[in-house]
């Protein structure tokens, strides 16, 4: 990484100008705007986009140059340790939450016993779903999903695969509310707003051999398969879906398409 000189005459981080950073590459090329900020328990800042081809690739950049380049971040530089932030776009309101250990590395229904199954229930009882996130695992990436929307609104779960938990925790969230709202959301529909940057995902209905293999929580909840779920799609940063001819082989791999068939979009 090259050394930078910066003079700022507000320096509203406590770090040092020179600290290393994680980015996306987007972020650090400067082609997308910082929308999800982490500072991490051990004291890393991550500067990431809404999505990227590149998740598991980050970038090393001091945290004078992200400053520098967005003095926006100022408004998180009080982000406490093992918070995460998200805003929509630049400009908007930051949300900010507390990372939980037990969310992001549960993959399995009894993975922390009782306690974590109380949390859930209440979860669902007091915002009307609880989502669990998988980390990456090798070659396989991390996914997360709800449980407790068929519960509570009568409506399919929510499963999204390929995307930091900060981001696809947000979008389930945002797509939950327009669901709520009564927005049409269903199969093959494009939906908006739930990343930042302008990018539309569209809904694929999940089939029963991959909510066997992706939602044990869910499975746990409802006791047994008797649910329906729905996969959000992502774009590329390019805006390119996994089944276009243009998306990349590592993009395809990297976020499965969880339908039994071919995903057609509905008019």
């Amino acid at each position: 990484m090259t050394a930078h000189t910066h003079s700022f005459a507000h320096w509203p981080f406590g770090d040092a100008v020179d600290t290393v950073t994680y980015c996306t590459a987007g972020v650090a090329e400067r082609r997308l705007p910082v929308l999800r900020v982490s500072h991490d328990a051990d004291g890393d800042w991550q500067f990431l986009d809404a999505t990227t081809e590149y998740p598991g690739e980050p970038v090393l950049l001091c945290l004078g140059c992200v400053f520098e380049h967005d003095p926006s971040l100022a408004e998180i530089s009080d982000l406490p340790l093992g918070w995460s932030a998200f805003r929509p776009e630049v400009g908007a309101e930051w949300e900010r939450w507390e990372k939980e250990a037990e969310d992001e590395e549960c993959g399995g229904h009894d993975c922390n016993g009782e306690e974590a199954e109380r949390r859930a229930l209440a979860d669902i009882e007091q915002y009307g779903l609880h989502i669990i996130h998988v980390e990456e695992e090798g070659d396989q990436p991390p996914f997360s999903y709800s449980i407790g929307i068929e519960r509570t609104l009568g409506m399919p779960e929510l499963i999204m695969v390929g995307l930091r938990h900060e981001v696809a925790h947000m979008s389930i969230h945002e797509c939950y509310a327009q669901m709520k709202a009564g927005a049409d959301i269903r199969p093959g529909a494009r939906v908006r707003e739930l990343l930042g940057g302008g990018f539309e995902c569209l809904i694929a209905e999940v089939s029963p051999e991959s909510i066997k293999q992706y939602m044990g929580w869910a499975r746990w909840l409802h006791q047994g398969d008797a649910f329906r779920a729905w996969q959000i799609v992502f774009p590329s940063t390019a805006g390119v879906f996994p089944w276009e001819a243009e998306a990349g082989d590592w993009f395809r791999q990297w976020q499965p398409l969880l339908a039994a068939g071919p995903i057609e979009e509905s008019r």
